[in-house]
């Protein structure tokens, strides 16, 4: 999904946007739109930010208002669970 394309289900109502952090530098966007997961793409690759703040920006400009941001737990890796469903904490945020 692109930018544009987040921008046009941002105002035909609330879409599902999840933040994924990766080790806390680098920040993914996914949307769930009818089911479907899908990363917010930019030139046929992930969009990527480098910060919470410069992603929330980015998402506050096309007129999402909140999502959650996923934080996969430090545990799984030490206790070799990446295989299966990991341990994520949702916490909800508001984008401005």
């Amino acid at each position: 999904m692109t930018l544009n394309e987040l921008k046009k289900q941002a105002h035909q109502g609330k879409p599902e946007v999840h933040v994924l952090t990766n080790e806390g530098d680098l920040y993914l966007v996914q949307v769930v739109h009818d089911g479907q997961e899908s990363l917010l793409m930019e030139r046929d690759r992930p969009m990527r930010f480098r910060s919470l703040a410069e992603c929330s920006e980015t998402l506050a400009s096309v007129g999402v208002k909140q999502g959650y941001m996923l934080q996969p737990m430090p545990c799984d890796e030490m206790i070799n669970t990446i295989d299966s469903e990991p341990h994520c904490d949702w916490l909800p945020v508001r984008f401005h």
